[in-house]
């Protein structure tokens, strides 16, 4: 699902779209902090480019549906995708999975 679906889908205003997005930069902030030591020589926006480009629409989902109070949804949507992550192939690296767990 991309950005604009889950606008549409939840009928987001501009501010909590705007709300949302601060939301996910903060979350990868806060995942880049707690970094493991060995990746602590990363940039900001190296770490946020080994990001999976589908995780950025979730992260964004999550964060809008905390906004909108809808919190254990947000928890739910993320722990699926959590475990269909580790069932489909290799469980989700240090970088994808504390951005992932952060936005629950």
């Amino acid at each position: 699902m991309e950005v604009a679906d889950i606008i549409d889908e939840l009928s987001l205003t501009p501010q909590q779209v705007r709300q949302a997005t601060a939301s996910v930069l903060h979350v990868v902030h806060r995942a880049w902090r707690q970094r493991d030591p060995s990746q602590r020589e990363r940039s900001f926006e190296e770490f946020a480019g080994r990001i999976p480009k589908c995780h950025w629409p979730l992260m964004f989902e999550a964060c809008a549906l905390g906004h909108l109070g809808r919190r254990r949804e947000a928890r739910v949507l993320v722990k699926a995708a959590q475990i269909v992550e580790t069932v489909g192939g290799a469980p989700a690296s240090s970088v994808e999975g504390r951005a992932l767990a952060a936005a629950a």
